[in-house]
């Protein structure tokens, strides 16, 4: 081979090793989204919110200035004087309010740059060892982060980004902010719920959740339970039959309660009483704030590990028998995890030892006791030159050396 052919050759191996590591980061970038996202969702709620309210203060500051000119004739100096006192007031409290928001749209906006720069850094210097490495502990301490808060270790999560310096590319606000109504919900009281549901009732409504209605029926229910069984029926008139378009069946059996009360037999009617629709209640709140922000439903932890568990489960994972210590699936912890997990596809066959766990090749080939069991080279070797002797460890039974026969792999 010539020298040209040579350096043709070793060209095409760094374009290839090249694009494999193109296509690896962006990979993983591509498991970012939520990572720019947030921010920007973040920064569209606070637009929202200031839009709405400047709308509404400066509304109410026309019509004030309108009903002033109307009277102009009538009207004395000093209820002008205390009208226009007043619209000031009310325009001064608007200006802290936006102030606080732009302070907050600033934030995020310095957020979304840092995470920007993170990621550009990551695709641009790539090849080069400690950026890839910074990225990937980075990345490590986000997911855990992210664990930690949606399990509710608030301090911890809060604690662990302070010291690691990473708390542009974490999301606390939003947990702590989705605290109260945890919390709340846990106390059975709707109030921090029905709020946060009202301050996004537009997104809310695009995604189709039905939260608040579940709350009102919640609250019903309530009053049901404490006997108050007028209030209750003024209560479903104001908040629950406008839904009666769309959810009849659902309003018509909660209204049966009224007659079942929360002492019935009937499972029917039993279970609308039943505590853990407090439950269902936080599940669903906590499912709805992940899907407005644009985070996963499940942490990025679950995610992870099922994603790496879903290459390695097969499906002899669990039997006692083909235990491996090696094998994360036979830990019972891992185990339970990858139980919604299909079983791999596994194009090739590998003989694993079950007393080392480890793979029997050509250097660890495989030994044959007489009755058949199977185990490597090396803990045989490991086991005789201990004890002076073989010992099946499934059946018991003892062997000499001499009476084991090499397998041959093909």
């Amino acid at each position: 081979m010539s020298s040209g052919d040579t350096s043709k050759k070793t060209n095409v191996l760094s374009t290839n090793n090249s694009s494999s590591s193109d296509s690896n980061i962006t990979g993983e970038i591509q498991l970012e989204r939520s990572l720019l996202k947030v921010p920007f969702e973040c920064i569209n709620k606070s637009f929202r919110i200031s839009q709405k309210s400047i709308e509404k203060e400066m509304n109410n500051v026309i019509t004030q200035i309108t009903e002033i000119n109307k009277r102009r004739l009538t009207i004395s100096k000093d209820d002008a004087i205390n009208t226009v006192d007043k619209l000031l007031t009310r325009v001064q409290q608007l200006k802290r309010k936006m102030e606080d928001v732009k302070l907050e749209e600033e934030q995020q906006i310095k957020k979304l740059k840092s995470r920007l720069s993170h990621l550009n850094i990551a695709t641009n210097c790539q090849n080069q060892k400690d950026h890839r490495e910074m990225f990937n502990n980075n990345r490590i301490n986000r997911i855990l982060i992210d664990y930690f808060l949606r399990e509710g270790y608030y301090d911890s999560a809060i604690e662990f980004s302070n010291q690691l310096k990473i708390k542009d590319f974490v999301d606390i606000e939003i947990f702590l902010s989705s605290k109260k109504v945890v919390e709340g919900l846990n106390k059975f009281d709707c109030t921090e719920a029905l709020n946060w549901c009202n301050e996004n009732k537009s997104k809310l409504k695009k995604i189709n959740s039905t939260l608040e209605f579940n709350l009102r029926i919640q609250e019903f229910i309530e009053l049901v339970r404490l006997g108050k069984m007028m209030q209750a029926i003024a209560y479903a008139k104001v908040h629950i039959s406008p839904n009666s378009s769309t959810n009849m069946k659902e309003i018509q059996k909660v209204a049966a309660t009224l007659v079942f009360k929360k002492d019935t037999t009937c499972d029917r009617y039993k279970k609308l009483f039943d505590s853990k629709k407090w439950s269902e209640l936080i599940c669903q709140f906590k499912n709805d704030n992940f899907q407005l922000h644009s985070l996963s439903t499940k942490s990025m932890l679950d995610i992870s590990l099922q994603s790496g568990l879903s290459v390695l489960k097969t499906s002899s994972c669990g039997d006692e028998i083909t235990y491996n210590v090696n094998c994360p699936l036979c830990d019972p912890s891992f185990r339970a995890l990858a139980t919604s997990l299909p079983v791999s596809l596994q194009s090739h066959s590998s003989l694993v030892c079950r007393i080392t766990g480890e793979i029997m090749n050509e250097d660890n080939y495989p030994m044959v006791l007489p009755n058949g069991n199977v185990f490597s080279r090396r803990a045989i070797v490991d086991m005789y030159k201990k004890q002076d002797k073989i010992i099946d460890p499934r059946s018991g039974n003892e062997y000499k050396f001499e009476e084991l026969k090499r397998a041959y792999i093909s």
